[in-house]
């Protein structure tokens, strides 16, 4: 039987140099796959021209950690991807001793593949050291401040390296949506990060934090979010069901949640008798209010007669354009008036109602549209408020526009608002500190 020269064992030194030089990739690859090869010649192989060989290479064993850093550059996304799933995974495994002897091999190749172009390769590391308490501090820093939400996001939920202070730097320079998410997702979360997040007025973020249970928020911090909850209901069911919730916070939550929330705030047994006997009595009102409701038309605003027709005549060519820019325009030409925003929304022209609303109350128009959409009474209140237009109208815009329930609409009072200047201007800065 002829002899392969390639598996059967032992190879010398020699032979297996020249094996390495063999025309065949074939031949190539098997001698790359051998563990029992000494490690200059496996790092001669990783130069290899063939994928194939330096994919084996990267695989292998025995393969010097001197060759990881070649490895690290290779022109192939497979290789890359292959080599940061096992340094990630031999990295945490590594004595003291040895992470001395390797670090210029295995970690600098560790510090190369997390700045790689393929997101993939950084992904693999950072799913893979996200709960490694051992992995280098720097890296792990680097993965979470990664664009890549795939990337920063494993490690800045996980791993258990990253330090309030380093949250708090990351929180600061200003990190998305999502990265928000995934620290206030967190298995602990400090008070400190916990205002951090807060500050930032991300109501996503916010919302997870809320839902976290474990996360730890000051009293005073709660009760602030009790207060903007009012317009935020994606926050009212967290709270309702946060662990430790303050008396004051349950009061000022029953007058506003939604009615499966406050049966679930009258059934909680950390309140006291004085409080549970105040949500009682709002189920109560909350009852006789719906019996009511029906009594309780809404006033129709007045058009003119003929609607914005002549309007939209004597300027034509404007028209034509999106809303925002219809109303941006007729506010500059002294035209948008309270009627036109009326009679547009007469005409169910709602569109033109919010762009108008904007421009009258000089609130950028992602404002307005937030207000709307999260069919806050308050805050549509403010908006018509800040636009000039009457309390009565305001009612019909929560109704027509915003889509309100009909025992939510904040009524005019004898003609006027329901709720103080003050109210509405506070209205007005928090959706726009909502933005920034």
């Amino acid at each position: 039987m002829k002899r392969d020269p390639v598996h059967d064992a032992p190879l010398t030194y020699e032979e297996a140099k020249e094996l390495a030089r063999h025309q065949d990739v074939a031949v190539r690859k098997s001698l790359a796959e051998r563990e029992d090869i000494r490690p200059e010649i496996l790092f001669y192989l990783a130069g290899d021209p063939a994928p194939e060989v330096r994919k084996a290479i990267a695989h292998n064993k025995a393969t010097p950690a001197r060759a990881y850093i070649e490895l690290a550059k290779d022109s192939s996304d497979e290789i890359r991807s292959d080599l940061a799933e096992k340094i990630a995974r031999l990295a945490p495994k590594l004595t003291a001793y040895e992470v001395d002897r390797v670090q210029s091999y295995a970690f600098q190749a560790l510090e190369i593949l997390a700045s790689d172009q393929l997101s993939n390769v950084r992904t693999i590391l950072a799913e893979t050291l996200k709960d490694v308490a051992q992995a280098p501090e720097e890296l792990i820093n680097r993965l979470a401040r990664d664009s890549e939400l795939s990337v920063a996001c494993p490690v800045l939920e996980h791993s258990p390296v990253l330090r309030d202070e380093d949250l708090l730097d990351i929180i600061s320079s200003g990190i998305s949506s999502g990265a928000l998410g995934a620290i206030s997702n967190r298995k602990t979360v400090s008070i400190k990060v916990s205002d951090a997040i807060v500050d930032t007025h991300d109501v996503a973020a916010i919302t997870t934090l809320l839902c976290n249970e474990s996360a730890q928020i000051r009293e005073e911090t709660l009760d602030q979010l009790v207060e903007q909850s009012r317009n935020v209901e994606d926050w009212q069911g967290p709270l309702v069901y946060r662990p430790v919730l303050s008396e004051y916070a349950a009061q000022r939550l029953a007058e506003f949640v939604a009615g499966n929330l406050l049966d679930s705030l009258k059934h909680r047994k950390d309140l006291s008798a004085k409080t549970l006997s105040i949500v009682r009595e709002e189920v109560n009102r909350r009852i006789k209010q719906t019996h009511n409701a029906n009594n309780n038309k809404l006033a129709t605003p007045k058009p003119d007669e003929g609607g914005n027709a002549d309007l939209r005549r004597e300027y034509a060519w404007l028209f034509q354009q999106p809303p925002h820019v219809i109303a941006k325009n007729l506010k500059r030409m002294h035209r948008l008036t309270p009627q036109v925003i009326i009679n547009a929304l007469m005409e169910g022209d709602n569109d033109f109602v919010v762009a108008g609303l904007s421009e009258c109350a000089h609130i950028h128009l992602s404002v307005a549209l937030r207000m709307i959409a999260m069919r806050s009474a308050r805050g549509v209140v403010a908006l018509c408020w800040k636009a000039g237009m009457d309390a009565q109208t305001a009612a019909f815009i929560q109704a027509k526009v915003a889509h309100i329930a009909a025992d939510d609409i904040l009524r005019a009072n004898d003609g006027n608002y329901a709720l103080s200047d003050d109210e509405m201007q506070w209205q007005i800065d928090f959706f726009n500190n909502m933005a920034v």
